[in-house]
């Protein structure tokens, strides 16, 4: 890393405090009930009834279940044809410095090194990317929501794998490495379930939890004070240092746990089986009305157009809560030269 970088000052602006409490207020908007489900109840009432009863005559061919079923088929066999498809329309670490330096003239080298950037001029490069994932959203659901019934199997497992690599992009603009880092490829597959399940009224994992904690507490003036005694303090004080720290701690033992499992290979293939195993169930029942023949182009580009902006602004909404909340450790460590050590953030 390069350590001609400067200490910002102050490192944690007035601007950036703001920020921390503005995005427990968008949290709480996230949480209120959803554009997907609007966006889902508006087009079912617009269809014409002959296409509604065509559309239930065709659900009640298979079950749940077996819809289920085939869901995770698909994400089990066609696990690399969606690495194809989504590494396409990916952003990488090399692209996201070159944008950065590009507005913000630091010199930065590695990805890390963001954390010496200002929130509100990383969020603008995220606002830029995410028109990107939206127009994606758009054009993967009509093409393989154009195949109907058939299709829909293959159109959630993708449109959801793509929204799990989005939250990881967005994990990478705040500096957070999620290709080089377990943990933070664990902590990002926790933000993309929960993305997708804000009010968590499912069995979620312990760093799920502290995830839903995390995103509703905002506490500008405690990390402002504490900041000056280092962090060490500021865990001591609870609150948000805290549960960062404890978010960190899980994800390293379940990386280890799943590396364990699938190996380096494999680890994102079972971070996102897991995930989908736990929201699965929740998407047969959302995407049903895709299977509507002559609609389903539409409404399945619409849908997942929806779906895409909820899990990027949950996850733009987490990852600057984050980046300010560690801020000043971050920087710290690099300047000093510090190791990772495990239960430590990074």
């Amino acid at each position: 890393m390069d350590k001609n970088l400067i200490e910002p000052k102050p490192i944690v602006d007035e601007k950036e405090l703001k920020q921390l409490s503005a995005m427990t207020r968008k949290y709480e908007k996230l949480i209120e009930p959803g554009l997907a489900a609007k966006i889902t109840s508006n087009i079912g009432n617009a269809l014409p009834e002959p296409i509604k009863q065509l559309g239930g005559a065709l659900g009640r061919t298979i079950t749940e279940q077996e819809l289920y079923e085939q869901i995770m088929r698909a994400a089990t066999q066609g696990f690399q044809e969606l690495q194809m498809r989504a590494a396409r329309l990916s952003i990488s670490e090399e692209e996201i410095l070159k944008r950065a330096n590009q507005l913000i003239p630091l010199g930065m080298t590695d990805i890390k090194e963001l954390c010496f950037a200002r929130c509100y001029d990383l969020s603008k490069l995220v606002t830029a990317y995410k028109t990107r994932d939206i127009v994606t959203a758009f054009a993967e659901g009509g093409t393989t929501g154009a195949a109907g019934f058939w299709g829909l199997p293959f159109n959630i497992v993708l449109s959801t794998f793509l929204y799990f690599r989005a939250v990881q992009s967005i994990a990478m603009f705040y500096g957070y490495d999620v290709k080089n880092d377990e943990a933070e490829l664990v902590i990002a597959n926790e933000v993309f379930t929960n993305a997708l399940n804000p009010v968590s009224d499912f069995e979620g994992g312990q760093a799920t939890n502290i995830i839903s904690k995390f995103m509703v507490m905002g506490q500008a003036a405690v990390i402002k004070q504490a900041a000056k005694k280092g962090w060490s303090s500021m865990i001591s004080r609870g609150g948000i240092p805290l549960l960062l720290a404890q978010m960190r701690a899980l994800a390293h033992k379940s990386a280890k746990k799943a590396l364990e499992k699938a190996g380096q290979k494999g680890l994102e293939n079972c971070l996102f089986r897991e995930s989908l195993e736990q929201v699965g169930r929740k998407l047969t029942l959302k995407t049903i009305g895709k299977a509507v023949p002559v609609a389903s182009a539409l409404i399945s580009a619409t849908l997942d157009t929806a779906q895409m902006n909820q899990v990027l602004n949950y996850a733009d909404t987490f990852y600057q809560k984050r980046f300010i909340s560690e801020k000043e450790f971050r920087i710290k460590q690099i300047l000093n030269g510090e190791p990772y050590v495990e239960g430590q953030l990074i």
